[in-house]
């Protein structure tokens, strides 16, 4: 759990530092030959091609204004401006983030612009000591300074007095952070003001002056943009957390290491494990910083998450992987992403229909791909918003981790489907939660415990922690199948990619029920029943054996990937200290489904993240 501090030149290893993690080597087999020019992978490529094309037709169909059903939930349905076509802006997110964009855009590129005139001009002859050595300076930072003024104008034209309330919250956690950090029961402490604060938000609906003094009410009249302030403010909860959680961390390792030696590490941070886990100087956990990284204008409402040390380091040194190319290139990437969430809103009324709730008319194989569609909506239009605020992020020299790292179609287990949904997320929940408890030495409870606070944090209804549950208890059979058949015995038989096929077509039918029980729409269970009844029987036989055709594709572009990050390995060996070793391999699911190798493997020492 925890990684060897900087040590004195010829000393021994200091002491391990309290929220970090140690080092361990990850092996690397040598990749299997490619199959996609076979004989067996061109029938799938051929198959995959006419299911995909029938699916869209279908759905096509399906949402033809000339259907009967038609009549029954036209009335969500907006003017378009595609193909004279209606749009689909039922879902209350999307519609208001649509409806916004333009304001947020205009206010984006005021702050972006104005931050960094202020940086070329302001820092650069007030504090050009602090661009020329960046660690001299401690505490408030100079590159934070504009962030912190237009970041207090953004939160009170968003919330307006209510931000009397944000400040209020904040400071409580800012104060406990400084009396209890260090303290054994610091964690619990800051963990119960935080989860008292979301209950108390839920309940009180953002507060009311009015409920405080009937002469107050008429503040209530000036509740800014957004008057449910609290609804946003979960996301605002994870950072004051992490602001706690480092700063806590901080003071146990001054117990465990000098000063000087903790402060050496702020220097020139190599990776992004370096910028998460060595902590800041002492002076920065101070209010400002704090203030300045809850209310960051680009990130606040939606995220990437991003951990207060990160922050602050990337403030002072800032990543050299942001760059102009790679941020208009990740701009084209968003327009185009929002272009086809258009297309599809204009051509595929799933939102509507599934809202509506009345399956009876529609055919099994309808109903089954509306469903996945709900769910494929929901995976595009949280891209499409976690990609807007991350492209303004790196428009101000930011970088935060891609939320969606794959798409929804492209996972079939578990494990990694919650790595590359909402990646962020998971990584704090890795760092606050998951290694805090015990990590590996405790997955089977630490699991439960994880989701049942991933459920209360979106939303306090029983419906989620069902939800939650069903995902927990998901993970125990993929555990126990990935640890009783990874071995030798296993993998270097023929069929294994086929064995992994069949149990990765059951995890994405699982996960689909799931994820449709957690965030579909109320006739979500009529949808299941007509879906699973005996006429669907016959349908979900062929799905099955077409999903296990797709999942060998999926298996094989994972191998492909693999190829080249291993060539890359072999290009670096030189100056990333790679070793040969005789081992047995082990490497991620996706590359499990090829089967081992008893040749020689590569063998990377790397950080360990729980």
């Amino acid at each position: 759990m925890s990684a060897p501090a900087a040590t004195d030149a010829g000393s021994a290893p200091a002491r391990i530092l309290p929220g970090t993690t140690g080092q361990s080597r990850r092996k690397m087999r040598v990749p299997t030959p490619s199959l996609l020019g076979t004989l067996e992978f061109k029938i799938y490529y051929v198959i995959c091609v006419v299911t995909i094309a029938n699916m869209i037709h279908t759905m096509y169909q399906a949402s033809s204004p000339k259907r009967p059903e038609y009549a029954g939930y036209k009335g969500e349905l907006s003017e378009g401006w595609m193909f004279g076509r209606k749009i689909d802006l039922s879902d209350g997110q999307w519609d208001t983030f649509r409806s916004h964009l333009p304001a947020f855009t205009g206010v984006m590129l005021l702050y972006v612009a104005l931050n960094w005139a202020f940086r070329l001009v302001v820092v650069r002859r007030v504090s050009g000591g602090f661009l020329a050595s960046p660690t001299k300076v401690k505490g408030f930072l100079p590159t934070l300074w504009l962030p912190f003024l237009f970041a207090t104008a953004f939160a009170i034209g968003l919330s307006g007095v209510s931000s009397v309330f944000i400040l209020a919250i904040a400071g409580g956690n800012y104060l406990l952070a400084k009396r209890m950090g260090g303290h054994r029961w610091a964690p619990a402490v800051f963990w119960a003001y935080n989860m008292a604060v979301l209950f108390a938000n839920e309940y009180y609906r953002g507060y009311q002056f009015g409920h405080m003094s009937p002469s107050l009410a008429w503040l209530d009249e000036w509740r800014g943009v957004l008057r449910r302030w609290d609804v946003t403010f979960n996301i605002t909860m994870l950072r004051m957390v992490s602001f706690a959680m480092d700063y806590h961390w901080r003071v146990r390792q001054e117990e465990e290491a000098s000063v000087q030696r903790i402060d050496a590490l702020v220097a020139n941070p190599k990776t992004e494990k370096d910028r998460v886990e060595n902590s800041c100087f002492a002076q920065d956990y101070c209010f400002a910083n704090y203030w300045a990284y809850l209310l960051y204008p680009p990130l606040y409402l939606t995220g990437p998450i991003i951990t207060f040390n990160n922050f602050i380091s990337q403030m002072r040194y800032p990543s050299p992987s942001v760059s102009v190319k790679c941020t208009v290139l990740y701009g084209v990437r968003l327009l185009v992403s929002a272009l086809l969430m258009e297309l599809i809103l204009h051509t595929v009324y799933c939102v509507a229909i599934s809202k509506w709730g009345h399956w009876e008319t529609f055919s099994v194989y309808e109903i089954s791909l509306f469903g996945y569609m709900r769910l494929s909506f929901i995976w595009l239009k949280l891209l499409i918003i976690w990609r807007f605020a991350r492209f303004w992020a790196m428009a101000d020299g930011l970088d935060t981790v891609e939320n969606m790292r794959r798409c929804m179609s492209n996972n079939y287990s578990l494990q990694q489907f919650w790595r590359d949904w909402h990646c962020s997320y998971n990584k704090w929940i890795v760092r606050y939660v998951y290694i805090p408890l015990g990590g590996r030495k405790t997955s089977t409870w630490n699991t439960f415990v994880v989701f049942t606070f991933v459920a209360l944090w979106h939303d306090l209804t029983m419906r989620l922690l069902q939800w939650a549950w069903i995902i927990a208890l998901l993970f125990m059979p993929e555990g126990l199948a990935t640890w009783y058949f990874n071995r030798p015995r296993w993998t270097r038989k023929p069929y294994f990619r086929l064995l992994c096929s069949l149990g990765g077509t059951v995890n994405i039918v699982a996960m689909m029920i799931a994820n449709l029980v957690g965030f579909g729409d109320e006739g979500v269970d009529k949808m299941l029943a007509k879906i699973f009844s005996r006429e669907g029987f016959a349908f979900l036989a062929v799905v099955y054996v077409i999903l296990n055709m797709y999942l060998q594709v999926i298996f094989e572009w994972r191998e492909f990937e693999y190829r080249k990050e291993y060539a890359a390995a072999n290009r670096d060996s030189s100056t990333q200290q790679w070793e040969m070793a005789d081992a047995a391999p082990s490497a991620p699911a996706a590359s499990q489904a090829r089967g081992g190798s008893d040749s020689p493997t590569l063998v990377k020492r790397q950080h360990r993240a729980g």
